[in-house]
């Protein structure tokens, strides 16, 4: 809910953001008493055509009858089909104004077409399935948003073929299946990324894949034909033509795609899904040792329960936790991806521990992002949020800068922050308590006990914690397909 003018202007970020990662969104904004629309009133804006590309759904209300059923639509909006973003516009005359009501008012849309049956698209796929030599699998965000999670993990142990996830599917394999591969794309590991450029049948539930996932378009999974599971169709062809289209909530088409597959012989691939994880193709610093960052979130990350949220911001410590996200949990790696809106993780943090007041939530920063959105530490105080806050200082706007080092001679602009401010001051003069750590500690092996306590009670700790941890200026997020190459032609370490 935001206020008419600039307080409804603030909520464009979020509503693009929740667009592009398909969250649903309900924003109430205020707006100008009725009689002065359209004169330039003290704070008025145009929230209706401001938002109008970035919303499923949204509506300036005219009369204070209408109220009842506009809210009633806006939630179903919001959640149904693909979720997203939904925008009520108010005016102050019809918030202050009274009727009587009788609720609730249930909105009933119209029937729109019917989604693919199962006996339309199984015996097609299962044949493709049959034909194919090096089946891959690739998990989105829509499997989790679907509630099918279960289903697809029955699904895959069924199947045993090569899979992978995007940064917003992080959690919905099971971290210890023998056919995971990990994340995939710009900074995805070797094996998802190989085997993404060979297959030959690509099943995708649930993504949009957008460019990030696919490195030059053009060649994409060069040889692959494509079996897009997607409740949105204008996701579709948008890389290229897919094969087959299936249309419908994964909940439904996973089950009965199943069911089919069952009844039908299928190949082998275990010679393949030996090939896509193989050593040869293993992570080359597995274990985080060459790099302190790395290795830092690995620790904080195995002395996480396991119903903890992780919720990251923008920039290379963003994808450096997403590639050491281990966790099972479905829900529990929130970050930007579509937008990639720096600033995201201290609010979105706040969010979560609102909403999960039980469980541990870990917001990882950079120090640019941070600053973005820093006076929400008022709010963590103000709340009593135990929110576990780490900031990764590295100086620098960190993969603007990795851009620059490696694809502009060095050229460094606007992205030096070697003025920071000392953030545990900042920590302590919003009372929160505040620590920083060395990158040097995590270069001790085995991690002294001095350093394994500080992160224990970090942790631990039934108070809201800020911890900063001195990041080399210069490390880079490896490995990394560069603007324009195809996935096989990723950059495992600097030239």
């Amino acid at each position: 809910m935001a206020t008419s003018g600039p307080g409804a202007t603030n909520l464009v970020t979020g509503i693009a953001d929740a667009k592009m990662d398909s969250v649903p969104l309900v924003c109430i904004t205020g707006q100008v008493r009725s009689s002065l629309i359209g004169t330039d009133a003290f704070q008025e804006t145009d929230v209706f055509g401001l938002t109008l590309s970035l919303t499923k759904w949204s509506r300036l209300v005219r009369s204070i009858e209408e109220i009842p059923e506009v809210i009633a639509q806006a939630f179903h909006w919001a959640r149904s089909g693909r979720p997203g973003p939904v925008m009520i516009d108010l005016p102050v005359d019809l918030l202050k104004a009274t009727m009587e009501f009788k609720g609730p008012v249930k909105f009933h849309p119209h029937p729109k077409a019917a989604d693919a049956k199962a006996e339309v698209f199984t015996d097609t796929l299962i044949a493709l399935l049959q034909q194919a030599k090096k089946p891959v699998a690739l998990v989105g965000a829509g499997a989790k948003l679907s509630g099918a999670v279960s289903e697809l993990r029955s699904l895959l142990d069924c199947l045993q073929i090569p899979t992978f996830a995007t940064v917003h599917g992080l959690g919905a394999v099971k971290q210890e299946a023998p056919y995971y591969l990990g994340m995939v794309g710009m900074h995805g590991t070797r094996a998802a990324n190989m085997a993404l450029h060979e297959t030959d049948l690509l099943l995708v539930f649930g993504a949009r894949l957008d460019d990030r996932v696919t490195g030059d378009p053009t060649r994409f999974a060069p040889d692959a034909r494509i079996v897009h599971f997607e409740i949105d169709p204008s996701q579709l062809d948008r890389v290229r033509p897919c094969e087959l289209a299936v249309i419908g909530d994964l909940a439904e088409t996973i089950p009965a795609f199943h069911e089919e597959l069952s009844r039908a012989p299928l190949p082998k691939w275990d010679a393949w899904r030996a090939i896509a994880g193989g050593q040869d193709r293993a992570e080359l610093d597995a274990a985080g040792l060459a790099q302190p960052t790395k290795r830092f979130l690995d620790e904080l990350f195995r002395r996480l329960p396991a119903d903890s949220v992780i919720v990251a911001d923008v920039g290379q410590h963003q994808m450096w936790a997403a590639q050491r996200y281990r966790s099972s949990t479905p829900r529990g790696f929130i970050t930007s991806g579509g937008l990639g809106a720096m600033g995201f993780a201290l609010p979105a943090a706040v969010g979560v521990q609102l909403a999960k007041p039980e469980i541990t939530v870990l917001c990882v920063s950079g120090d640019g992002g941070f600053q973005m959105n820093i006076q929400e530490l008022a709010t963590v105080h103000r709340l009593g949020l135990p929110i576990k806050i780490v900031i990764v200082d590295n100086k620098y706007l960190g993969m603007v800068r990795q851009w620059q080092q490696l694809f502009y001679k060095r050229n460094y602009a606007e992205t030096d922050l070697s003025d920071n401010p000392d953030f545990v001051e900042i920590g302590k003069a919003y009372k929160i308590h505040a620590q920083p750590l060395a990158e040097e500690a995590l270069t001790e092996f085995p991690l002294s006990a001095e350093t394994a306590d500080v992160l224990d009670r970090f942790l631990k700790s039934s108070e809201p914690e800020l911890l900063v941890f001195e990041c080399a200026p210069e490390a880079n997020v490896f490995p990394m397909v560069p603007a324009g190459a195809a996935l096989s032609e990723m950059m495992l370490e600097e030239d």
